[in-house]
């Protein structure tokens, strides 16, 4: 073991590093950089020698927000140099970033995912006995790996992934009826605006199976919940018509009334010529259309 001042020029990250290149970023290393330039170093990087064909270099094991951070700074960076081989680096690792809260899950997810792939573990059993943690948590965190590049898109961030959501988008994508709904939504949210909160999205995402036709040609309704998960009212889709039921003890009088305004308003045709005919059906559908009734 050798403590080393090395170029961060010198530096390559290890194939299997937990830190995904888009989130390492000036805003994200914002206080590293500045706590480093004030302080400098505190903590060595860990990594080992790896021969290339322009010279000796080091390949980091953990460390990558520091490496950018002295790449930001143009200073050198303190690595811990030792002789490990890939299975020895991920334990060290693993070591390291066990109670980092800025590793996400779906960071996490990917480096199990890869782990696997390469054979370092013969399978998710022997992962989680090496690492100490339960089969539960690698398979929850395994979803992740499975989600699609669109849905991981329509949150922005991969910091505000749920397991709970990961799992539940994963099993949705693995069904071929869902998965092109749950894809499209996804692609809409990514380049919608505004950006909606990370709990809208994952609702919009699981509505999105909702509202498809399937098992004989029978509508799926959609429930549309609080952030908190409570159920507010049921969209209905019919052949021809669109219906919202709304639990009987949620709509007052007024409350009613109004709805009925925002919801004529948001259905006022374009065309003087299309004007009649909807206004007949819109008042059609304030009578029939918009039942208040228990969920």
């Amino acid at each position: 073991m050798a403590i080393e001042q090395v170029e961060p020029a010198r530096c390559m990250l290890w194939q299997f590093h937990e830190r995904l290149g888009e989130e390492l970023n000036g805003e994200s290393c914002k206080e590293l950089i500045v706590s480093i330039q004030r302080h400098g170093q505190r903590q060595p990087v860990l990594g080992r020698k790896l021969s290339r064909a322009d010279g000796a270099g080091i390949e980091l094991i953990y460390g990558a927000r520091r490496l950018f951070a002295a790449t930001q700074l143009g200073v050198k960076l303190t690595v811990d140099v030792r002789e490990l081989d890939d299975r020895a680096a991920i334990f060290e690792m693993e070591i390291e970033n066990r109670l980092r809260t800025d590793i996400s899950p779906y960071e996490r997810g990917l480096s199990y995912r890869r782990w696997l792939s390469a054979r370092l573990f013969t399978c998710q059993s022997d992962l989680a006995k090496s690492l100490d943690v339960s089969e539960a948590q690698v398979s929850r965190l395994l979803r992740y790996a499975d989600l699609p590049a669109a849905v991981v898109s329509a949150f922005g961030t991969v910091q505000s992934i749920r397991e709970e959501w990961a799992v539940s988008l994963a099993k949705l994508c693995q069904d071929s009826g869902c998965r092109p709904n749950v894809l499209r939504r996804a692609r809409e949210l990514s380049q919608g605006e505004p950006r909606y909160s990370p709990q809208v999205i994952f609702r919009r995402l699981v509505s999105a199976t909702q509202l498809t036709f399937r098992d004989g040609g029978q509508a799926r309704d959609e429930i549309v919940r609080s952030p908190a998960g409570r159920p507010i009212y049921r969209i209905a889709l019919r052949a021809k018509t669109v219906h919202f039921i709304v639990p009987r003890d949620s709509l007052s009088e007024q409350l009613l009334h109004e709805l009925k305004h925002q919801l004529a308003c948001t259905l006022q045709p374009a065309t003087d010529g299309k004007e009649t005919g909807r206004r007949s059906h819109l008042s059609r559908t304030n009578h029939a259309g918009i039942r208040a009734q228990h969920l």
